[in-house]
């Protein structure tokens, strides 16, 4: 039980300390200003300080002045989204057997043609000893939550790039969502035996869609980033070459260095102040060390004002390189957005359909206990799981 009467000072000191902080961002957003200034006054310097700068954050990079913006294309009355998801059920030690599940979900939206969307699930239950098992630095390790998490990246691709031809047979400008970043950037940390198998197995989905010349777009909604923001802090460094590990500036208990004068500014609170609803930023490039390993697929990002909020939208360099798909990607991640109050409708249906609720825990668990008793398996519940009625 949750006492509230024992945390209701502490919450009302947290609101207090929030609003001071958000009456001190007006002058974060005008130290950005005069930072994003400075850059298009030395662009091509700006460009080599960010780029050659040594830090223990990602920072963007840029081919043209980061506050330059797009408006919002036309949107083709005759398109086609497809999105997916995924969750899953994830083993427990206090259930009554060891397994998982991956649910992943397709959906696909017409527009101006008359054909009825549809919408698949495919289900995927792990039980087996070899599925239970992964192969991981030469050793054969069980399932985790980081290994599962990935596993579901993955059949939320496979799902994608089975639906992306049946897509292609529509003969429309289509654009295909997928819910969240397309930099797998934990996969940085992971052995090459793994890390690689798992990026060659993610990245044939790619080449399918370049191949059947549909963009798949990455999409963020509320991103709490700083990518961008780290760029205009490495500006802020006094030092022409700037290397964080080897920082001789100073720090007292009481003073802030001069990168740490942007305090929590991210990059969409940033491109909020910069972009009009519709617009776009320009193209920014991740420092992620993972899309070293892309190749013809690098992640490529752009900042859009929705309205409401700033979205981060990601694409492969495939897409960016390519104005018209790039300009479809624009127009219908605004158009999915305004359909979709704030959130792009397809992707919303898709995570209806690939959601795992509580009650279907349950009945999943349920299922496999009659399971075992229809075939004579004893069936043994942990007493935790039991003291908790469950």
């Amino acid at each position: 039980m949750l006492e509230l009467s024992k945390i209701a000072r502490h919450i009302d000191n947290f609101g207090r300390i929030r609003a001071e902080s958000l009456a001190g961002r007006c002058d974060e957003f005008c130290i950005a200003s005069k930072t994003i200034a400075e850059i298009n006054s030395s662009f091509d310097e700006a460009r080599s300080k960010i780029h050659t700068a040594k830090t223990s954050w990602l920072v963007a990079n840029f081919d043209e002045p980061p506050d330059k913006t797009y408006d919002l294309p036309s949107c083709p009355k005759r398109h086609a989204v497809l999105a997916v998801d995924g969750s899953q059920i994830g083993p427990g030690k206090h259930e009554i057997a060891l397994c998982y599940l991956i649910n992943t979900s397709a959906v696909a939206l017409f527009y101006g043609v008359g054909e009825r969307p549809w919408a698949e699930t495919m289900p995927q239950l792990y039980y087996k000893d070899e599925e239970l098992y992964e192969t991981y630095a030469g050793r054969r390790v069980q399932v985790t939550d980081k290994l599962l998490s990935m596993k579901r990246t993955l059949a939320e691709s496979a799902h994608l790039a089975n639906a992306l031809p049946r897509l292609a047979e529509k003969d429309l400008p289509a654009v295909a969502l997928w819910d969240g970043s397309l930099i797998r950037w934990t996969l940085e940390g992971d052995p090459p035996d793994y890390r690689e198998r798992a990026l060659r197995e993610y990245l044939k989905t790619f080449d399918i869609a370049k191949d059947l010349r549909i963009p798949i777009a990455g999409y963020i909604s509320d991103p709490g980033g700083r990518d961008f923001v780290n760029a205009l802090k490495v500006m802020l460094c006094p030092n022409s070459v700037v290397n964080c590990e080897k920082c001789d500036i100073p720090s007292q208990a009481d003073e802030q260095k001069p990168c740490d004068a942007l305090g929590a500014l991210t990059d969409a609170m940033t491109f909020m102040r910069i972009l009009k609803p519709g617009q776009r930023s320009v193209l920014f490039t991740s420092s992620s060390n993972i899309l070293k390993q892309y190749g013809t697929h690098d992640v490529r990002t752009f900042y859009m004002n929705l309205g409401r909020e700033v979205t981060r939208v990601e694409v492969p360099l495939w897409v960016a390189v390519d104005r018209e798909m790039l300009d479809l990607v624009h127009a219908v991640c605004w158009d999915q957005a305004q359909k979709g109050r704030g959130y792009p409708v397809a992707l919303a249906q898709a995570h209806e359909w690939a959601v795992v609720q509580a009650p279907d825990r349950k009945a999943f668990f349920e299922l496999i206990e009659r399971s075992f008793i229809r075939h004579g398996v004893p069936v043994t519940h942990s007493l935790k799981r039991i003291s908790k009625g469950y």
